[in-house]
């Protein structure tokens, strides 16, 4: 049985401007409390190994305590319908500790082991930058494990500043589900 995570209850304040009425609602909430998380890497990196997780470890969102920096994996607080996001940047420069080709590797969401979702960014040649951006709607049970990987042996380089764009991972719950 799916439930919505919330309900809108409305308090009568009305404002009116430019003969415009608006009744001003206040959000009330049933059920698990808000689950949501967004996280980046702090920093440019070179690429991963095969299978290695990547480790988001600057948090900006962790509503629900789910998403573990260390690790990089975010653990299902409740059952529910999730969405996630993940979004890498590949370099068409050397850095990081970089060497031989430029940025190229696949990125996994994960759930379980289980993958599902992958993105892929390839740069050829220098000034070559590439990004991708991963989207799914998964359901989970209370417990499950998410998490981003990298698909076999990257190569060269990956942005994650503020200028060239956040190599980052984040969901929240769209509804919770009682199983």
């Amino acid at each position: 049985m799916i439930h919505q995570t919330s309900i809108s209850t409305c308090t009568p304040y009305w404002f009116i401007s430019d003969s415009f009425r608006t009744l001003q609602c206040v959000e009330q909430r049933e059920g698990p409390p808000v689950t949501a998380f967004y996280a980046y890497m702090s920093q440019s990196f070179k690429a991963l190994s095969n299978n290695q997780p990547f480790r988001f470890d600057a948090v900006q969102t962790n509503l629900g305590n789910g998403y573990e920096r260390k690790t990089g994996v975010f653990t299902a607080p409740s059952a529910g319908v999730y969405a996630f996001s993940w979004t890498i940047h590949a370099s068409g420069f050397h850095h990081s500790g970089s060497s031989g080709q430029y940025g190229e590797t696949a990125a996994v969401l994960v759930q379980n082991g289980v993958n599902k979702g992958t993105i892929y960014a390839d740069t050829e040649t220098i000034n070559d930058d590439d990004s991708a951006t991963g989207f799914a709607i998964l359901s989970a049970r209370k417990g499950d494990k998410f998490q981003i990987i990298s698909l076999g042996p990257g190569q060269g380089a990956f942005y994650s500043t503020y200028n060239n764009g956040r190599t980052s991972f984040s969901g929240y719950r769209i509804a919770w589900i009682s199983l």
